[in-house]
C-alpha cells in the first residue's frame, strides 16, 4: 500500500504539473493567430480579425477612394444669361461659353496665321470695346494692341534661345477714374498649336477673362488698384508674347502681382499648382476668398522639377518680370489637349462657372490688397509657402519656417511615443535591446516589401509591354487597380507574413509583433519627415501628417486603450489613419488624372507602361503600407493572400486573352485617342564646303506612345516600311531632323518612311554673308536666313572651336545637351507678321593648333 500510494501520489503530482503547463500553453496560444505553427496541436482561440473583417476593411478603403474620385467630378451649377438680372455682379458661365464657341470657330490659331494675327485679335478687340461702351462711369478702361519683338534664353526642355518678331498682345486695363500706380496682371493666351482649335488651351481662359472684365465694369465702385488683362498671342510659341509684354509694355512696370490661367486638360477643376516666389499674402488671399479651393505645393515641386514636360507664362513673369503670382490650370481630360478634339463641347458650363467664381473673387481681393503697394509687399515677401487643400473644402497654408517648426514638433512626438513603446516592452519581459533589434528588423522587412512591390509591378509592366498589351489603363484607368494597386498591397503582405514566421520564435505575442510593425512604419515616416526637413522639401507635410496620426494611434493603443485585445484594437488602428489616407488618396487621384493622359504623348522611348506602373506602385505602396501590420492579427491570412492573388492573376488573363485591354477610345463623351505626329519633310545635308552631300525626302513618324507605330500597321500599309532612325542620330546633329522645339532627350525614338518630296511654298535658305577674323582668334560669321514664319537654328561648334557670343540674344548663349562631347545650341525663331530676312552673327573662338 505505501508503495502504491507513493506511485499514485507521484503520478498525480506529475499530472497536475502537466495540467498547469497545458493551461499555460493555452493561455499563451490564445494570443496566436492560426498561422502560428505552435497552435497546430492545441485548441485555437480566435484573434479579433477574421478574414472577412480584414477584407471588409480593405473594401472600405477602396470605396473611400471611389467616393473621393466622384467628389472631384462635382462642379457648381452654372448661371445662364437669363439668371443675370437676379445676379447682377456674378460671373455668367453661359456668356463665357459663347465666347469659347466664337473663338474656337475661327479654327486653329498658330502664331503667324491669319486666324491668330487678324481674326482672333479683331474678335477680342470687338468684345472688349463692347464692354467698354457699356461700362459704368466710375471705371476707366483702356485697350491697347501691342506688336513686339525680342529674344531671351529659356532653359525649358533641352534648353533654347527664343527669337520673336512682331508677335501681338491684346492688353486692357481697368482702373478708377483716378488711376493707381500699382496693377494686378491677369494672363491668358489666345494662340493655339497648329492643329487644335484651343477650346481649353487656352480659349476658355480668355473667355473667363472677358466675362470677368464685364462683371468688373458693372461694379458701382472702382477697385483701389488697376487690373491689367493680358490676352497674349504667342504662348504656344514657347512663351514669347508674355516676354514681350513684361519686358517692353508701358504698363509692365506697374505690375506688382499676377494670376496666370493655363490648361493641360479640358474641363474639371482648375488647380493652383504654382505660387510665389515668396509673398505668402497671395496664398492667404486665395485661401480667404475663393469658394472652391484646389491647391498643392506638392504639384509645384513636381512641376518645377521638370518631371512633367511643360511650362507656362508663370516662368516668364517670375524670371524676367521679377514679380510673384499664382498659376492655375485645368488638368482633367488631358486626352484632348493639343488635338483637334479640344473644342468648346469638351468644356462643361460648370467648369467655367467654378473657375469664373474663383478667379473673379480672387482678382477683386488682390486688386484691393494693400500688399500691392511695394512698401507693404516687401514686408510680406519673406519665405516660401507650403499649401494644400483638404479634399476641396478649405486651404491649409503656412510659411516654410512654420512648416519646419511643425515638422520638428512631430518628430519630437514620434521619438516620445517610440521610446514609450520600447520601455513598455520591458514590463512585458522583453529585453529592451531585443525589442529595438526586432523593431529595426521590422523596418527592414517593410522596406524590403516596398522594393519587391516596385520590382513586381515593374516586371508586370515589362511583361505586358513585351506581349503588346501596354497602356490598357489609358482609356480605362480602372486597370491600374488590378495591375498595380493590388500587387502594391499583396507583395508587402507576403513579405511581412514570411518574416513573421521566423520572428515568432523570438517574439511570442502577436500583439507585440503587431506593435513592432506599427513602430517600424512610424520609424519610416519619421525618416521621411526628417529628410524633407533637412533638404527643405516643402511637400514634407505629407509624411509629417502620416507620422502625427501614427503617433496618435500609438498613444491610444498603448496607453489609453491598452487593455483592448479584441477587434476594437484593429478598428482603432486603422481609424486613426483614415484622415491622412483620405488626403493622400485625394492627392493621388488628382495626380493620376494628370499623369495618365501625359503617357499618351511622352514618346515611345520612355516606355509608358513601365513608367506608370512604377509610379502607381510607389504611390500606392506608400499609401497602403499602414494596412500591412493588420495582417498579423488575421485568423487565416492565407485566405486574404489567396483572394488578392486570384484577382491579380485573373485580371492578367483577361487583359491578355480579351480585347478589354484595348488602350484607346473613340467615345465622343470620353475620347482617349492615340496621337500620331507625321511630318512630310525634305532633308538636305551639306558638306564643310557647302556642297550638297545627300538629299532625302519622306515622312518623319514621331512616336508619341509605346504602341506607335505598331498599333496602326494593319490599317496603314506604309507603316510596314517604317525604319527606326538610329544611325543618323550618331552622324547628324539632332539626327538631322527638323525638330521645331528642343525635345531630343524626351522624344528620341522615331521612324522614317521614304517618300516623295513635299511641296514647300517658302523654301528655307541660309546664306553666309561675311567672315571676319577679329582679335584673340575670334571668327565672326554673319548669316542671313530667309524662310517661313517658324524656323530653328542648331549650332554645334567643331572640336577646337567655342561659341562665345552672338547677336541672336544679348545674354550668354545657352548650351543644350552634349552631342559627341560638343556643346549644342538651339535657336527657335518665329515671325508673326511683316516678314523680313533674319540677319545675325555668331562669334567663335578658335584655339590655335600646336605644331610639334
Amino acid at each position: 500500500m505505501p508503495l502504491l500510494c507513493g506511485v499514485y501520489c507521484q503520478n498525480l503530482e506529475r499530472s497536475e504539473r502537466s495540467e498547469i503547463r497545458y493551461r499555460a500553453k493555452l493561455r499563451h496560444e490564445s494570443l496566436l493567430p492560426k498561422h502560428y505553427p505552435d497552435q497546430k496541436h492545441a485548441f485555437r482561440t480566435l484573434l479579433p480579425a477574421s478574414t472577412l473583417c480584414y477584407l471588409t476593411i480593405l473594401v472600405s478603403f477602396v470605396l473611400i477612394f471611389v467616393i473621393i474620385e466622384q467628389l472631384e467630378k462635382q462642379l457648381p451649377p452654372p448661371l445662364m444669361v437669363k439668371d443675370e438680372p437676379a445676379n447682377p455682379h456674378r460671373f455668367i458661365a453661359e456668356r463665357a461659353k459663347n465666347h469659347v464657341v466664337n473663338l474656337t470657330s475661327l479654327g486653329p490659331r498658330p502664331t503667324g496665321s491669319f486666324e491668330n494675327e487678324v481674326l482672333a485679335v479683331n474678335f477680342l478687340s470687338k468684345e472688349i470695346n463692347y464692354i467698354i461702351s457699356r461700362a459704368k462711369k466710375v471705371h476707366r478702361i483702356v485697350l491697347d494692341v501691342q506688336k513686339v519683338s525680342g529674344s531671351f534664353p529659356l532653359s525649358f526642355l533641352d534648353g533654347m534661345t527664343s527669337v520673336y518678331r512682331n508677335v501681338q498682345n491684346v492688353v486692357v486695363r481697368i482702373s478708377g477714374v483716378q488711376e493707381s500706380a500699382h496693377s494686378l496682371l491677369i494672363n491668358c493666351h489666345f494662340d493655339t498649336v497648329t492643329d487644335s482649335p484651343g477650346g481649353s488651351d487656352d480659349g476658355a481662359s480668355c473667355a473667363v477673362m472677358l466675362e470677368m472684365l464685364r462683371v468688373m465694369s458693372q461694379r458701382d465702385a472702382a477697385l483701389p488698384h488697376n487690373v491689367v488683362l493680358l490676352f497674349n498671342g504667342a504662348e504656344e510659341n514657347l512663351l514669347q508674347a508674355s516676354h514681350g509684354f513684361i519686358t517692353q509694355h508701358r504698363w509692365a512696370s506697374e505690375v506688382r502681382a499676377f494670376v496666370n490661367l493655363e490648361s493641360c486638360g479640358a474641363g474639371g477643376r482648375e488647380i493652383l499648382f504654382q505660387a510665389g516666389p515668396e509673398h505668402p499674402w497671395l496664398m492667404q488671399a486665395y485661401a480667404e476668398t475663393v469658394p472652391y479651393p484646389l491647391a498643392s505645393s506638392l504639384a509645384q515641386e513636381v512641376f518645377e522639377s521638370g518631371i512633367i514636360p511643360g511650362d507656362t507664362d508663370f516662368r516668364i513673369f517670375r524670371d524676367f518680370g521679377h514679380i510673384s503670382g499664382l498659376d492655375f490650370a485645368w488638368v482633367t481630360n488631358g486626352y484632348v489637349y493639343h488635338t483637334r478634339l479640344d473644342n468648346a463641347a469638351q468644356i462643361p458650363l460648370g467648369t467655367l462657372q467654378r473657375t469664373g467664381d474663383n478667379i473673379l473673387s480672387l482678382t477683386l481681393k488682390l486688386a484691393s490688397a494693400d500688399q500691392l503697394v511695394p512698401s507693404s509687399s516687401q514686408s510680406a515677401a519673406a519665405g516660401k509657402i507650403i499649401f494644400f487643400d483638404v479634399i476641396g473644402a478649405f486651404i491649409v497654408y503656412w510659411s516654410e519656417l512654420v512648416g519646419n517648426l511643425l515638422n520638428v514638433a512631430v518628430l519630437a512626438f514620434s521619438i516620445y511615443t517610440l521610446n514609450f513603446n520600447i520601455n513598455k516592452s520591458v514590463s512585458e519581459d522583453i529585453v529592451k535591446q531585443l525589442y529595438m533589434r526586432q523593431m529595426f528588423l521590422c523596418t527592414g522587412v517593410i522596406v524590403c516589401g516596398w522594393v519587391l512591390s516596385l520590382l513586381t509591378c515593374g516586371l508586370t509592366a515589362f511583361t505586358l509591354t513585351m506581349l503588346n498589351r501596354a497602356m490598357s489603363w489609358f482609356a480605362r484607368p480602372v486597370w491600374i487597380f488590378f495591375l498595380y494597386i493590388i500587387p502594391s498591397l499583396l507583395v508587402p503582405l507576403l513579405v511581412t507574413l514570411l518574416a513573421a514566421r521566423r520572428q515568432r520564435l523570438v517574439i511570442r505575442s502577436p500583439w507585440t509583433l503587431f506593435r513592432l510593425y506599427c513602430d517600424a512604419n512610424q520609424i519610416l515616416y519619421t525618416t521621411m519627415t526628417l529628410i524633407c526637413l533637412l533638404f527643405r522639401i516643402r511637400s514634407g507635410f505629407i509624411p509629417a501628417m502620416w507620422l502625427f496620426f501614427s503617433c496618435i494611434s500609438s498613444v491610444l493603443r498603448e496607453r489609453i486603450f491598452a487593455h483592448w485585445k479584441d477587434w476594437r484594437i484593429l478598428v482603432l488602428y486603422v481609424g486613426c489613419l483614415v484622415l491622412p489616407y483620405i488626403e493622400c488618396a485625394y492627392i493621388i487621384n488628382g495626380s493620376l488624372q494628370l499623369i495618365i493622359p501625359i503617357m499618351g504623348r511622352s514618346g515611345s522611348g520612355n516606355h509608358a507602361e513601365i513608367v506608370l506602373g512604377m509610379i502607381s506602385s510607389a504611390m500606392f505602396t506608400l499609401l497602403l503600407s499602414f494596412l500591412v501590420p493588420g495582417i498579423l492579427l488575421v485568423q487565416i491570412p492565407k485566405r486574404v493572400v489567396s483572394f488578392l492573388s486570384a484577382i491579380f492573376f485573373i485580371a492578367i488573363l483577361v487583359l491578355i486573352l480579351t480585347p478589354l485591354g484595348f488602350p484607346y477610345s473613340s467615345d465622343p463623351a470620353a475620347p482617349a485617342p492615340q496621337r500620331h505626329m507625321i511630318l512630310h519633310v525634305e532633308r538636305t545635308f551639306h558638306g564643310v564646303g557647302g556642297e550638297v552631300e545627300e538629299q532625302r525626302a519622306g515622312f518623319w513618324v514621331i512616336n508619341l506612345d509605346v504602341n506607335s507605330p505598331r498599333s496602326v500597321s494593319s490599317l496603314v500599309p506604309e507603316m510596314a516600311r517604317a525604319q527606326v532612325i538610329d544611325e543618323d542620330c550618331d552622324k547628324r546633329l539632332y539626327c538631322g531632323l527638323p525638330y521645331i522645339i528642343p525635345v531630343m532627350t524626351f522624344i528620341w525614338q522615331t521612324h522614317w518612311i521614304p517618300g516623295p518630296s513635299p511641296i514647300i511654298s517658302i523654301p528655307t535658305e541660309l546664306t553666309l554673308l561675311q567672315r571676319e577674323v577679329r582679335p584673340q582668334n575670334i571668327h565672326r560669321l554673319t548669316f542671313e536666313a530667309v524662310g517661313p514664319d517658324h524656323m530653328t537654328l542648331l549650332v554645334s561648334p567643331r572640336d577646337g572651336m567655342e561659341l562665345i557670343g552672338w547677336s541672336v540674344d544679348a545674354s550668354k548663349p545657352l548650351a543644350g545637351p552634349k552631342w559627341h562631347g560638343r556643346n549644342t545650341y538651339f535657336v527657335y525663331y518665329s515671325c508673326a507678321s511683316d516678314p523680313e530676312p533674319w540677319r545675325f552673327y555668331i562669334d567663335f573662338k578658335v584655339r590655335p593648333y600646336k605644331i610639334a
